[in-house]
């Protein structure tokens, strides 16, 4: 049944451009239809023909026929008895497949599958579907590059078809998505989810809506296309927002940057971190997730090149760090902002930055970081020509050197070097 149209509207992510098909000729099917699928004739150019042809033609149209179907004297569709048969022989001929899984013998398994899957095309196309559906994750657990690719190429005559007819059901859209997700095919699977979306927002569904944008954004960021996927998880977001459910609204805030740090698209990554500061500043639940979250903010603004608000991000990081017990943020925050200052040669702050390490280190009793610690207090007391200074830092980081059994020949290897220049 057609869904009607009401006056409940969500926003749809937009639509990526899909790759278009070039229909391949197939007894009972006909020509088919432009879809956004993969392409699908450069698939079966590549495969060899001895496999890819045999699997997509008609078997009833095979010469011999396969022994599990009939031979009448003149040519006939399978009678319901002889369908009911064969659905018994092709459960049977499932579990023997099962049987040489489980007995280490794939590629054994694998024939006797495809030989299944392409039979239950005469129970019908929901049989053939969760057929292929069944199968597609042993393929690609084992990597069975050639038959993922046939039963993808059969997929999409499947689909081209029903399509064309205008048959297609949402039952068979979403067992045809899971499908193509299961064969690596995501633009055809992303495809499918969005028009599930549109249907959904047309009759209403907010529930079946936000599934079928979840799936979308899923897939967009498992095909590192992380610009769709933060666009669909940000309009997730305001579906959340709009529920006041402000848990979802969390999670798909932080799934929304995640990818927008990935595609390094840093303004609109700090706009909805800056949104998530928001909603943890007003629960003082939230509060110990404040610092990271500053950290991370800190590291867009410099990546920006906003170092000034850079600066304060991170010295809002690690002060809140310090005051929720959280040194190993802390000690991020003050290495990485020691750093900033260094690009600008602000020795003084730099200096006061790593005293300030020292001290966080030790409360965090992380004999490695301090150790480092005093390496780079020396290194910057060397810089402001203070020698002594830095004979005494390095001296500190021996001491923890020959503790931890780690980087004492450099310790002693500034030291002497310092020590002859004094002197």
């Amino acid at each position: 049944m057609p869904l009607q149209r009401s006056d409940h509207r969500w926003p749809l992510p937009a639509k990526g451009v899909g790759v278009l098909v070039i229909g391949l000729g197939l007894v009972g099917l006909g020509p088919l239809p432009q879809s956004p699928l993969m392409p699908t004739l450069v698939q079966a150019q590549v495969l060899r023909p001895e496999l890819r042809d045999p699997f997509l033609a008609d078997p009833l149209e095979d010469d011999p026929r396969d022994p599990l179907l009939p031979t009448p004297s003149v040519d006939r569709p399978l009678s319901p008895l002889e369908l009911l048969a064969l659905e018994a022989d092709l459960d049977q001929r499932l579990q023997a497949a099962e049987a040489l899984l489980a007995a280490n013998q794939d590629d054994e398994a694998i024939a006797l599958w495809l030989r299944e899957v392409r039979l239950r095309r005469l129970l019908g196309v929901d049989a053939e579907l969760a057929a292929m559906q069944r199968l597609a994750p042993h393929l690609r657990d084992r990597n069975a590059t050639e038959p993922l690719q046939i039963l993808s190429l059969r997929l999409d005559l499947v689909q081209a078809a029903l399509a064309e007819a205008d048959t297609l059901t949402q039952a068979q859209q979403l067992v045809l998505a899971d499908t193509y997700r299961q064969l690596g095919n995501s633009p055809a699977a992303i495809a499918l989810h969005r028009d599930l979306a549109e249907q959904a927002q047309i009759a209403g569904n907010l529930s079946e809506y936000q599934t079928q944008l979840g799936n979308v954004a899923e897939l967009e960021a498992r095909q590192f296309a992380f610009e769709p996927a933060a666009t669909a998880y940000g309009d997730l977001v305001d579906l959340a927002q709009a529920a006041g459910n402000q848990g979802d609204e969390i999670r798909y805030l932080k799934a929304q940057i995640h990818n927008l740090e990935q595609g390094q698209i840093r303004e609109a990554a700090l706009a909805a971190q800056q949104r998530l500061l928001t909603i943890y500043t007003g629960d003082e639940s939230q509060w110990p997730l404040i610092p990271p979250l500053q950290h991370h903010m800190a590291q867009n603004y410099g990546a920006l090149g906003d170092l000034d608000t850079a600066s304060r991000s991170y010295q809002a990081a690690y002060i809140n760090a310090i005051d929720q017990d959280q040194f190993n943020v802390a000690a991020e925050a003050i290495r990485e902002l020691a750093d900033l200052y260094k690009t600008l040669e602000r020795w003084a702050d730099v200096r006061y930055l790593y005293e300030q390490l020292i001290l966080v280190e030790q409360q965090a009793f992380n004999a490695y970081g301090l150790m480092d610690a005093f390496d780079q207090l020396g290194q910057v007391y060397e810089i402001i020509d203070d020698p002594e200074a830095a004979l005494e830092a390095y001296r500190e980081g021996l001491i923890l050197a020959r503790h931890l059994n780690h980087r004492q020949a450099y310790f002693e290897t500034q030291i002497d070097r310092l020590t002859e220049e004094t002197t």
